[in-house]
C-alpha cells in the first residue's frame, strides 16, 4: 500500500514537471522560431525628414560623425533655443486661454518660434555645408550615389 501511495505522489510530481518542462521548451522554441523568421534590423533613411537631415544622412560615416561632433560642441546654443521654445509654449498657452482671444498674439508667438527653429537649422546647415566642401572627389561620388539611392552609403570593410 505504501508503494502505491509513494508511486501516486511521485507520479503527480513527474507529470507536473513534465508539463512545466514542455511549456518552457515550447516557449524557447517559439522565441527561436520568431527570431529566425524576423528580418534583421536595417536602418534606412527616414522618409519624412527635413532636407538637412536627408542630405547629412547620405554622407559617408566619418563625415556624419564629424557633423555630430560639431553640433554637440555647440549644444549650448541649441539649449538656449530649446529653453526659449519652452518659454514660448508657456506663453502660447496663456495667450490661447485669454478672453478676448487675440489671434495676432498667437501669430507673433508662432513667428518667434519660427525664428528660433530657423536659427537652429542654420547651425546644422552650416555644419553640413562645411562637410560637403571637405569631401574628396571619391567621397563626393559615394555621396551622390547614396543620394540617388535614397539610402545610406555602404560601409567599406576595414
Amino acid at each position: 500500500m505504501t508503494d502505491n501511495l509513494q508511486k501516486t505522489k511521485t507520479g503527480k510530481w513527474v507529470k507536473i514537471l513534465l508539463v512545466l518542462s514542455l511549456g518552457v521548451n515550447l516557449m524557447v522554441a517559439g522565441l527561436v522560431v520568431g527570431a529566425a523568421l524576423k528580418e534583421p534590423y536595417q536602418r534606412s533613411s527616414p522618409k519624412n525628414q527635413d532636407a538637412i537631415a536627408f542630405l547629412s544622412y547620405a554622407l559617408p560615416k566619418e563625415h556624419r560623425q564629424e557633423i555630430r561632433r560639431e553640433l554637440v560642441a555647440r549644444r549650448d546654443e541649441f539649449q538656449t533655443s530649446r529653453q526659449a521654445l519652452r518659454g514660448l509654449r508657456v506663453e502660447m498657452i496663456a495667450v490661447l486661454e485669454q478672453e478676448p482671444f487675440e489671434i495676432e498674439k498667437v501669430a507673433m508667438l508662432l513667428e518667434q518660434q519660427r525664428v528660433l527653429f530657423l536659427s537652429m537649422g542654420e547651425l546644422a546647415h552650416d555644419a553640413l555645408l562645411r562637410r560637403i566642401e571637405q569631401l574628396t572627389p571619391e567621397e563626393r561620388t559615394v555621396y551622390i550615389n547614396s543620394l540617388r539611392r535614397d539610402a545610406r552609403p555602404r560601409q567599406a570593410s576595414n
